[in-house]
């Protein structure tokens, strides 16, 4: 089949590239504008980058639902959506003999919306995978075509299964396609949804009065990207991963850093978190033994959200 490509961030290259090595046609890539950053300089999505790379077609409409000629133009039998950051109308949806099909990755209906696997991660999921589903005007509810299943593994991030799960949506889109005529598309059961929105600011940062387990599945859910924070002595610490801590904490505040010298220990609302990973303002990214070579943090200080 001829395929219209739409997609923004690194999650979509794995489909992109999988079907430009299929037997199906890419006919071109819908991908979000460039993104302005400081000093003048401008942000290219990875999707962008791959399809110039393959020498496609590359448009980036500011609104989908305004550029319907132009999709229509490229003739694709068939849409298929990766995390591209839009959402389409009706109009679009038309613009293809077979409609929209798009990658998500949770197994739906749970988790539709825009941050599944971080929600997942957080949630404390054992499994989770990819949903190929036909796109409708609502969020996440069309019929799905195809599934696969994977284990969250422990201590798992949500960065690192991102790239799992973005492998396996690739392998999981081309099966579908090549199979498409023959599936037959299975209604999602609306009464078993779920949904999780975008991560707001506020969201980023630990809430230390909960269970120890709950916080280090908050910060692998956030890992690397937009990454958990905390602020300690008026200063906002970026953390990357933690696991339980075996260490009494049952007379510290919640919050309060009860260990510093080779461990950075803080302490729940029940148990402790050992943070592993941890960034400083304006500083490199670094395990936390050598963090904690280069700086103490006073015991008994508590980390908090800002006021």
């Amino acid at each position: 089949m001829k395929v219209l490509f739409m997609g923004t961030p690194e999650f979509a290259v794995a489909s992109l590239k999988a079907l430009i090595a299929s037997k199906h046609s890419v006919v071109g890539v819908v991908t979000q504008p460039d993104r302005a950053l400081k000093h003048g300089k401008t942000e290219v999505g990875a999707v962008k980058r791959a399809a110039l790379d393959a020498g496609l077609t590359v448009v980036q409409p500011e609104k989908i639902r305004n550029a319907v000629d132009e999709i229509a133009a490229f003739d694709a039998d068939i849409g298929v959506t990766a995390a591209y950051g839009q959402i389409l109308n009706a109009a679009v949806l038309g613009a293809f003999r077979y409609g929209v099909i798009n990658v998500h990755a949770s197994l739906l209906p749970k988790y539709r919306g825009a941050s599944p696997i971080q929600s997942a991660v957080a949630a404390g999921e054992k499994q989770t995978g990819v949903t190929i589903m036909r796109t409708e005007l609502g969020l996440d509810t069309g019929d799905i075509l195809s599934t696969a299943i994977t284990k969250i593994r422990d201590g798992e991030t949500a960065g690192e299964l991102t790239v799992r799960l973005a492998s396996l949506g690739a392998e999981l889109l081309v099966k579908t396609l090549d199979g498409f005529s023959e599936i037959k598309a299975i209604k999602q059961d609306d009464a078993q949804a779920t949904h999780c929105k975008t991560i707001s600011k506020a969201e980023q940062y630990v809430d230390f009065s909960a269970d120890a387990k709950t916080v280090v599945n908050k910060i692998r859910a956030l890992s690397p990207s937009p990454c958990a924070k905390t602020l300690i002595d008026g200063e906002i610490f970026k953390l990357y991963n933690a696991v339980v801590s075996d260490e009494r904490a049952e007379n510290a505040e919640s919050g309060e850093i009860v260990r510093s010298d080779d461990k950075l220990v803080i302490a729940c609302g029940k148990g402790a978190v050992e943070v592993t990973v941890i960034q400083a303002p304006s500083k490199r990214v670094l395990g936390i033994a050598e963090f904690l070579r280069g700086r103490k943090l006073a015991t008994g200080v508590v980390c908090a959200k800002p006021q």
